[in-house]
């Protein structure tokens, strides 16, 4: 089964809101690659709380090439045009090879939650559907043997994968594949993309039971790369989202992107959140091109929604990325600045003292003139109403409000002009 837990949601049909299967087809070599997903209708919950729908009137992603360094990318309908260019620098497979251009499909599901085309069939898109995907295979069939912990890849192949991006003229390069060893090499690669001026995003990878301590996730860890945890649907962090060199926190639990040839399915881990921040920079640099990295990267962690455990935890960064209010929002240039400590003042008694007594003497000179204030107004209307009141008997000068009087509502007929005089015989 698929080393990376991604595995295929087949979701029965059912009111308008279930999936149609699509029959896979049967893997080309080895029976350990990922087959074709289905067609699932539903939107995902990620897209739900995240939105990018919303940002597409000031920014798709046109104009981004998005570097993704993992397990190669595989055709999909749904990244039919988006897949500009894919190179290998994976160590040969022991055995015999699939030939499959993405065998594991986490680099086919990264690839989708940045850049994939929507659809009026299923739910499921990309963050930044006019982004540009540069494929950079470091995984072939398999990840390597006798590698601690599993999942993890030697960083100077990692390196490559980066390097080659570089000279490909990425703008972003997302890092879904963990190395937890540091190398001059791998160091290089990135300080090499940070220099030019492209935003680098790596996962921070899971927590394995048993695994050794100490373990640091690279590149995450380098200065300067955006590193991601992941979020399960109930808005916390997931369980096994390893808690290191985490800058922000995106969906990857539970999630739903493309698999290799056809159909979606649910996948999980902190790769597939690195992609939801990598197409939220995507965003970013399409509406403002003018920002450099840095910038981006503050862009992104001010405009961060809170998370649980505030910011700066070690589980959640600075918070859950938000791609509406990092394209939109006016971020204030520069560091925030600590204020320094409150020093309270101390006030002298006998100062305090004569303050007190100004302040009372205040409060009578106040009282007194109001009182002063309301005789005047006493002594002017007695002067001014006296004699009119004692020429009127100190009767109401108004006149009485008319009263509606009783009237039938069927009167008879009028009296007769000389009706009480006898008649004439």
């Amino acid at each position: 089964m698929n080393a990376k837990r991604l595995r295929t949601a087949l979701v029965t049909a059912a009111a308008g809101l279930a999936a149609v299967t699509v029959a896979p087809p049967a893997a080309q070599a080895q029976q350990n690659c990922v087959v074709s997903g289905s067609l699932v209708v539903p939107v995902p919950w990620s897209q739900q709380l995240l939105a990018p729908d919303r940002v597409w009137p000031l920014s798709t992603g046109a104009g981004q090439r998005v570097a993704v360094v993992s397990t190669g990318a595989a055709d999909n309908p749904q990244l039919t045009g988006r897949l500009a260019e894919r190179a290998t620098f994976a160590p040969p497979d022991t055995g015999q090879s699939s030939g499959s251009p993405d065998c594991l499909g986490t680099g086919t599901g990264v690839s989708g939650i940045i850049a994939a085309l929507p659809t009026t069939v299923v739910g499921f898109h990309g963050m930044a559907p006019g982004a540009q995907i540069l494929s950079a295979k470091v995984v072939g069939d398999q990840y390597p043997s006798g590698r601690e912990p599993r999942e993890s890849v030697a960083p100077q192949t990692l390196a490559n994968g980066i390097n080659w991006a570089v000279d490909r003229n990425a703008t972003i390069i997302t890092v879904p594949t963990v190395t937890y060893e540091d190398s001059p090499a791998l160091r290089g690669a990135v300080q090499r993309a940070l220099s030019r001026n492209i935003v680098v995003v790596a996962a921070v990878g899971e927590r394995a039971p048993n695994e050794p301590g100490g373990l640091v996730p690279y590149p995450a860890a380098y200065d300067g790369v955006i590193g991601v945890g992941s979020l399960a649907e109930n808005g916390l962090v997931a369980d096994d989202s390893r808690a290191q060199a985490v800058d922000l926190v995106a969906p990857g639990a539970n999630v739903v992107t493309t698999y290799p040839n056809s159909g979606l399915g649910a996948v999980a881990g902190t790769e597939y959140a690195a992609a939801y921040v990598a197409g939220t920079v995507a965003l970013v640099r399409s509406y403002r091109p003018q920002l450099s990295n840095q910038d981006i990267a503050k862009r992104l962690y001010a405009t961060a929604a809170p998370a649980p455990e505030g910011t700066g935890s070690a589980s959640y960064g600075y918070g859950v990325v938000n791609p509406y209010q990092a394209v939109s929002d006016d971020v204030v240039a520069g560091n925030p600045v600590a204020l320094p400590p409150l020093t309270p003042v101390t006030v002298d008694p006998e100062v305090a003292a004569r303050q007190a007594a100004e302040n009372r003497s205040d409060e009578w000179a106040l009282g007194l003139a109001a009182g002063g204030f309301a005789l005047v107004v006493l002594v002017t209307a007695i002067v001014v109403f006296g004699p009119l009141g004692r020429r009127r008997g100190w009767r109401n000068g108004l006149a009485p409000v008319p009263q509606d009087r009783f009237e039938d509502e069927r009167p008879e007929p009028p009296v007769e002009l000389f009706s009480d005089r006898p008649k004439r015989s």
